[in-house]
């Protein structure tokens, strides 16, 4: 389920800083599949490609300590290391002996069906095949590159618990070392796995890696595009980060770090953070540094019903989103939802995952919300479009109080292929469907353009587990990072999911 911002949410973004912990960043991958959300923050080309390759990385890439020597007469070494059935690459950058130069990679094999999109640069790109929903990426790292990961010791944010029975090949091709791995499948229900190929070249000292994201191709098709990459080394160099630029690099990413740790830290929140069903709801900043104002755009959660099934004389087929493609499915005859399975994760205090998450098979209820937003503008200083639904999120309800944290919302994420009823906390359904046609309907479905002193009543329709009600929460404004509330405020404005009566 697709969506876009207001020119005053774009502005507020832009003006954000990125801090999204990389489990979280995995589990938005399929969280936000259908909005289309993008990362918040001001983020370079180059930071785009580094989290890009970070992401690509998983279970591929170890870079080795600073202290190993890159063997003679070699500009790059790069070892492969089998240790207690994991799967590694101690790397060494002989900074002394070349230049880095950037690389550029052109495929001159690709299979039938794989067109070239738009995220191509010159540094690597991604092929799509619509028929099979087949992605291959190439992306090629420059000696520059490789050595700063190796300066920066970046072995556990780049590893990923690769095995060594996911290596199924070491061969060489074109003089080059090459590797090729298999991934287990991220769902239960599915055999679809991660393929890929590492290639180093050690004279010139560069990586090039293939991704064949869902393994639609063979392992001999997957070696046909490795056996067929143009590779040129460019005249245009790139300078080795300095000493002064790594402390400055190593610090930033301890500060990421420590930011990550404190999102991951349970925040015991206030009793002034939460209402209550009938009570209209108030955007809590006032402006920011920069004077800008938030619009007064005001809710009112008017009751929540909690049912087994939505009957469709009373919640028509049209108003859901995809009923066809992702309801019908998941609904049994008499209406009631189909039990998923959802895996279950455990992290320590530093946000890291601790063992292996479990499987559980669980089922779910539909929460309904009726609801009524108000325009209280009296004029609208950005555009008219107003999102009309909260996000579900989920907090850890204890003796001691209410806390958030990213380990609550992130504790458990799909394990089924098809399920995507509630990996992004926005409901399914809505009645009061404003943009009704085409890619305006995916991309603007929970979007209704209000003018000032104008108000809406609408009902929502959300998925649930059901043993989670208990601590699933309506969250307000939640895309409004960045601005404070004043001394003695609230930053947050949540409802219970509960019913009344």
């Amino acid at each position: 389920m697709k969506r876009t911002y207001t020119d005053q949410e774009m502005i507020r973004i832009l003006n954000q800083e990125l801090a999204i912990p990389e489990k979280v960043d995995q589990g938005m991958q399929d969280a936000y599949r259908k909005l289309g959300i993008q990362r918040k923050g001001r983020v370079s080309f180059a930071r785009r490609r580094k989290m890009l390759r970070v992401l690509a990385a998983a279970a591929v890439l170890a870079a080795g300590s600073s202290l190993v020597v890159a063997a003679a007469n070699k500009f790059l070494t790069a070892n492969l290391v089998k240790e207690d059935s994991s799967v590694t690459y101690d790397l060494a950058i002989d900074r002394e002996q070349k230049e880095a130069h950037e690389i550029e990679v052109t495929p001159t094999y690709m299979p039938a069906g794989y067109e070239l999109g738009a995220e191509n640069t010159p540094y690597g790109g991604k092929w799509h095949n619509e028929e099979t929903g087949g992605t291959v990426t190439i992306i090629a790292w420059n000696a520059a590159e490789l050595d700063q990961q190796v300066r920066m010791g970046n072995t556990d944010d780049l590893t990923h618990g690769l095995k060594e029975e996911n290596l199924k090949k070491e061969i060489e091709i074109n003089g080059m070392k090459a590797a090729l791995f298999l991934s287990e499948s991220r769902y239960t229900d599915s055999d679809k796995t991660t393929k890929n190929a590492m290639l180093f070249n050690e004279e010139e000292g560069y990586l090039v890696e293939i991704f064949d994201m869902d393994n639609t191709l063979s392992m001999e098709e997957t070696i046909k595009i490795a056996e067929g990459l143009d590779i040129q080394v460019l005249d245009s160099t790139v300078p080795y980060a300095t000493d002064e630029e790594i402390e400055a690099l190593l610090a930033e990413q301890k500060a990421d770090r420590e930011s990550t740790i404190k999102e991951w830290t349970p925040e015991l929140l206030a009793d002034n953070n939460f209402f209550s069903t009938g009570e209209e709801l108030k955007i809590p900043f006032g402006p920011d540094k920069n004077g800008i104002k938030p619009d007064d755009i005001r809710y009112t959660v008017e009751s929540i019903e909690i049912k087994d099934a939505l009957p469709v004389s009373e919640y028509p087929v049209e108003n859901y989103y995809d009923f066809a493609g992702e309801m019908a499915d998941w609904i049994n005859e008499d209406g009631t939802l189909k039990a998923h399975e959802r895996y279950k994760y455990s992290y320590d205090e530093n946000g890291k995952e601790v063992g292996e998450p479990t499987v559980e098979t669980v089922n779910s209820k539909f929460v309904v919300a009726h609801m009524k937003v108000k325009n209280h503008n009296t004029v609208n200083e950005y555009d008219n479009d107003v999102t009309v639904c909260p996000y579900i999120h989920y907090l850890d309800v204890s003796e001691d109080g209410i806390s958030k944290s990213y380990a609550a919302d992130w504790k458990y994420s799909p394990a089924n292929e098809g399920y995507h009823l509630q990996t992004d906390g926005f409901p399914v359904y809505f009645d009061k469907i404003y943009h009704t046609d085409g890619i305006k309907r995916v991309k603007d479905f929970h979007f209704v353009p209000i003018e000032p002193g104008e108000e809406l009543e609408y009902t929502l329709v959300y998925v649930v587990d059901e043993d989670q009600l208990d601590r699933a929460f309506f969250q307000f404004y939640s895309e409004y990072n960045g601005w404070e509330a004043p001394e003695g405020g609230n930053d947050y404005v949540y409802v219970k999911v509960t019913q009344e009566g």
